[in-house]
This record gives structure tokens, sequence and C-alpha cells, in this order.
């Protein structure tokens, strides 16, 4: 069996509901909350930043208490962790999926948090849309996920400490792609799933040539998934949408990135590319989870 939490933790819980009547004579219960089978949750503060994260995690379905898991840490985890379970158990994967949010469904505390953690350096000129906040708390972000958040999980579930994947998508593939950069062996693998690399004009890229330089020379050993939305990208006639695409260029920032990290070596750097058709930006993310789930099933 998982080891039993030491600390509290939230799940949803069905509440006493009457028995009301339904079609055709059938009976049925009032509206309760559901509960992901599998699933807790745990509010931790931490000391680095000052902030509290939600963490939620769920165990293989029939998990064995003899062994040891791989994990798949999914950013955004308050819009992608329901997501990323349901798709570990629909294929059967023995992993663990921890969740790392904010615990809040109001969109402008999340999208202000989410625009802190997940941008390694201050946001030049006038907010980006969709990013109301403060930025440059990335650094200090992936301290919490490598100093705290992962111990955390680490004692109270059975972790293959060798066998851990780190999956982010947009700005969690930014933040993703620092983590790779800076501080490539603390995953296993990444999954950079719609990275928004042209933010700052690809600011993030300054550290790839200081990566590169260890990768070529065989001190790494990695996987990496490079994802994008066939859709993400445009490239029709408008020239005003034409001119933002040129800036964004989601699509050719994240495969011209894989090419160079494919050339790397091969032999202990392995990179794979996928490109979802008809899939667009928000679409993308069930998919790109997928991939994931079946690239921690994969890890040996």
């Amino acid at each position: 069996m998982i080891r039993t939490p030491l600390v509290r933790f939230a799940v949803p819980l069905f509440a006493a509901a009457s028995l009301i009547p339904g079609p055709l004579g059938a009976q049925a219960t009032d509206g309760a909350p559901y509960a992901l089978a599998r699933a807790k949750q745990y509010d931790i503060h931490s000391k680095i930043n000052g902030q509290t994260y939600r963490i939620m995690v769920t165990t293989p379905r029939g998990a064995d208490s003899a062994a040891i898991y791989p994990v798949l840490y999914v950013l955004d985890g308050d819009k992608m962790f329901a997501t990323a379970s349901e798709s570990a158990t629909e294929q059967s994967a023995k992993v663990i999926v921890v969740g790392i949010g904010y615990g809040t469904d109001v969109q402008q505390d999340w999208l202000a948090r989410r625009e802190f953690d997940m941008t390694p350096f201050a946001v030049k000129g006038a907010p980006t849309p969709g990013l109301p906040g403060k930025s440059g708390g990335g650094d200090a972000f992936l301290r919490v996920l490598e100093e705290e958040v992962k111990p955390f999980v680490k004692a109270r579930y059975n972790v293959d400490s060798t066998r851990e994947v780190l999956f982010g998508k947009s700005l969690g593939g930014l933040i993703a792609l620092r983590a790779l950069f800076r501080n490539p062996a603390a995953y296993t693998a990444y999954v950079l799933a719609s990275p928004a690399i042209w933010l700052n004009d690809r600011e993030v890229l300054a550290d790839e040539a200081a990566f590169s330089k260890r990768g070529r020379a065989g001190e790494l050993h990695l996987q990496i998934l490079v994802t994008s939305a066939g859709d993400e990208q445009y490239r029709g006639d408008d020239p005003a949408l034409l001119a933002a695409a040129a800036t964004s260029r989601m699509i050719d920032n994240a495969s011209e990135l894989t090419d160079r990290l494919a050339a790397l070596k091969p032999t202990s750097i392995k990179v794979s590319r996928v490109i979802f058709p008809g899939e667009t930006h928000i679409s993308t993310s069930s998919a790109a989870i997928s991939r994931a789930v079946r690239l921690a099933i994969s890890l040996r």
C-alpha cells in the first residue's frame, strides 16, 4: 500500500442527499460533489517564496506496496491534474501523477499566480494578453519544486527517483525549458508542450549554449518531448495576424529547438517531436498530457 500521509489533506466528499423523483419513476439522489478516484490534495506553504501551493496526487490503480513508481509532475495542476490522472487511469499506467496548483477557481487570481511562477524573467513592455500580474518568479518556483514539493511527495509516496517527468504547457513549457537548461538532472524527462519560447525575444534560449556544451560532452542522460498544436501558428494572408505569428512563432520555435536538441548527442539525449494536427493552443492539452503519460510509462 502507499504510505499513509502524515499531514492534513482535503478530498471532496459525497454529501448526504435525499432521493428525488427521476424520469419514468426512477429514483435518484440529489447532486453531490464528485471525488476523483485515488486522489488526495495537500496545501503546503513554501519557505522559499512565501506562497501556498496545492499539491494534488493520484496513485496507480491497484498499487503494490512493494513497488516504486515513476512520477509525472504536472504544472498548472488546477487545470491539468484531473486530465492527467484520468489519462493515466485510461492507459492503465503504473505512474504517480502530481499536480502543482493554487487551489483557486478565480481566473484572475490563478492567472496572476501563474504568470509570476512560470516566467523566469521580468516580462518586457506592456503586459502580454492573459498575463495580468507580476512576472519573474520562475527561478524561485523551480526551487520550490525541487527543494519542497519533490521531497514532500517522496516522503509520502513510493516514488522512483530515477523516473521523474516534468510536464509544462505554454508558460509551463517555458519554465520547464528553463529547468531543462539550468538544472537538467532534476528530472529524467521533460515534456515541453507548446512552450512560450517567444517571450522577451526568446530570452529563455540564453542558457541553451551552456546546456548544449554539456550535452555534447555526454554529461546528460535525458528524454525530451516537444509538442505543438497544428493550428497554433497562423500561416494565412491577414497581415496583422501574420505579424503576430512572426513574433510568437509557436510551432517554428518549438521545431527549431527540437532539431538543435536532437543533434546534441542522440545516444544520451533522446528527443521526440509531435505536432497534433487540427488542435489549437487550448485544445491540445489533453493530447499532450496523454503523450506525457506514455513517456512516463516508457522510462526504464
